[in-house]
């Protein structure tokens, strides 16, 4: 069994022929879907931050794994109140890419994320309230997703996009700010930004 394992760590460090690392960070476009549509949602504009380790399989595929600060929600307005809900996030996407022209990339893959905190801003008229919490019992600590991407990498800089697609629901009761029944509320997000490799 020690051989074994000896043998696929070898094959493992094999097969993964180049590593580099780097930083990214950009905008995110977010929204929250719920499985009865809303009339008044708009999309809330966030960012995301973190660091990435670029893995290369062979010439054309290649492991992604990453580790960002996400900051995600939504907009909701009524007769009377706007509201704005902030998810904030540590998030782990593992991306498979596949370069099937020099440069040019497209990439899929799950997303796993961790709650840190989260807020609610409501403003009627002229009055502006704003709650954070970095506990609230409301809501999943856990959030699942998928992505999909595209890019374009020149020299050691990198420009991207992707839509990533909540899995899970993000509510935890069946009541918060944003939901008074038990329909699914989910996060999804389209990103835009650059990464920089060293």
């Amino acid at each position: 069994m020690k051989k074994v394992f000896q043998i696929l760590a070898i094959s493992a460090t094999a097969m993964i022929s180049a590593q580099s690392f780097g930083v990214k960070g950009g905008a995110n476009i977010a929204t929250i879907s719920k499985e009865r549509s809303w009339d008044d949602t708009n999309a809330r504009i966030g960012y995301y931050a973190g660091l990435y380790m670029h893995a290369a399989v062979n010439n054309i595929f290649s492991i992604q794994p990453e580790v960002l600060y996400n900051s995600v929600g939504v907009k909701y307005d009524n007769d009377r109140v706007s509201h704005t809900l902030g998810l904030d996030y540590i998030s782990a996407p593992i991306m498979f890419q596949f370069e099937p022209i020099l440069n040019l990339f497209v990439e899929a893959g799950p997303q796993f994320s961790f709650l840190i905190g989260n807020s609610d801003r409501n403003k009627t008229d002229d009055v502006v309230t704003i709650k954070k919490y970095r506990n609230n019992s409301n809501y999943n600590n856990f959030d699942m997703a998928g992505a999909i991407g595209v890019g374009f990498r020149v020299n050691n800089i990198t420009i991207g996009a992707r839509y990533v697609v909540g899995f899970t629901d993000i509510k935890k009761s069946g009541s918060t700010s944003w939901s008074n029944d038990d329909k699914q509320l989910r996060n999804n997000a389209l990103q835009i930004g650059l990464q920089y490799g060293f």
